[in-house]
């Protein structure tokens, strides 16, 4: 089995998942870890973050190297892939990143979230996999609520549940919203998400120590503020939608990339001259770049 990257979710209410509602809906956790992955290759498991497969000397927050070091979660694992050598695991490698108030005994645990069948090329119903995991005791986000046709008002009700699983105290994330015969506007299979107030305020909070690092690093961000513009922006979003034929939030990543290079390329002779030759902090250089792009396109 070859590594496959985990598609993204879509916020409730963008043209990616129009129509989601309607019909069998599932509503799960979503918690707030590293996007991680297992599969089987040549008879041996093999192991993905978000972007890449790992290795042990190329890891991903410890993920690779806990769980292969693991017997018991690897004989678990191995005996699940060797019945179905088609699948794809995925889950949440549960480590610090926004939230901090998950339970002690959560953290540095791989909880499946999906299956892909590389047979069928379909992500697997919760139903149809959930014996085979709690018979071999791997950890799993469970379902919050099974729906029929509900309303995004119905749907939100269900944030305010979001506390109940992991955490000791707050509210999780947000909700993940499944529907399994559900395809996309462009015949994707993929799902939606609403975020909770506790994890945009934490977000927001985070805005705020960006705000913070402008006055540490004010070349850094007087450079991007001067000289990175929005029709710079828009035109390399508009290169990637000519690129793929649409546009989706999924190509964020490469888009941050692309335009900071891209502008680097076309400025650093003037960054020489205008700001005489400065020591650059790069990731600081980055940072507001990435920030600039998300303000201006309102990601």
């Amino acid at each position: 089995m070859e590594y496959k990257k985990y598609q993204h979710i879509e916020k409730l209410g963008t043209h990616e998942v129009e129509g989601i509602l309607k019909g069998e809906v599932h509503l799960t956790y979503k918690i707030d870890g590293s996007n991680s992955c297992v599969y089987l290759r040549d008879n041996a498991l093999f192991y993905g973050s978000r972007n890449r497969e790992l290795s042990l000397d190329n890891d991903n927050q410890g993920f690779m190297a806990a769980c292969s070091g693991n017997a018991g979660f690897t004989e678990a694992m191995f005996k699940l892939l060797s019945l179905h050598p088609n699948w794809i695991v995925y889950g949440e490698w549960l480590v610090p990143v926004n939230i901090k108030r998950y339970k002690k005994d959560a953290w540095k645990k791989f909880y499946i979230f999906d299956i892909f069948d590389c047979g069928s090329m379909t992500y697997l119903r919760f139903d149809s996999y959930i014996d085979d995991l709690r018979a071999l005791g791997l950890d799993y986000i469970p379902e919050i609520a099974v729906l029929n046709d509900p309303t995004e008002e119905e749907v939100r009700s269900y944030l305010d549940r979001t506390g109940e699983y992991l955490l000791d105290n707050g509210q999780g994330e947000g909700i993940v919203i499944k529907n399994y015969e559900y395809r996309n506007p462009y015949g994707r299979q993929t799902w939606a998400k609403i975020l909770t107030e506790d994890f945009a305020t934490h977000k927001r909070s985070r805005r705020i120590a960006n705000h913070n690092d402008r006055e540490e690093s004010p070349i850094e961000y007087g450079i991007i503020s001067a000289l990175l513009t929005p029709e710079h922006i828009q035109k390399e979003k508009a290169k990637l939608e000519e690129k793929y034929g649409f546009w989706e939030s999924r190509f964020i990543f490469e888009l941050l990339n692309r335009t900071f290079l891209e502008f680097y390329a076309d400025n650093w002779q003037i960054i020489l001259r205008k700001y005489h030759w400065p020591a650059l902090n790069f990731k600081k250089l980055k940072s507001f770049s990435d920030e600039k792009v998300k303000e201006v396109l309102g990601l």
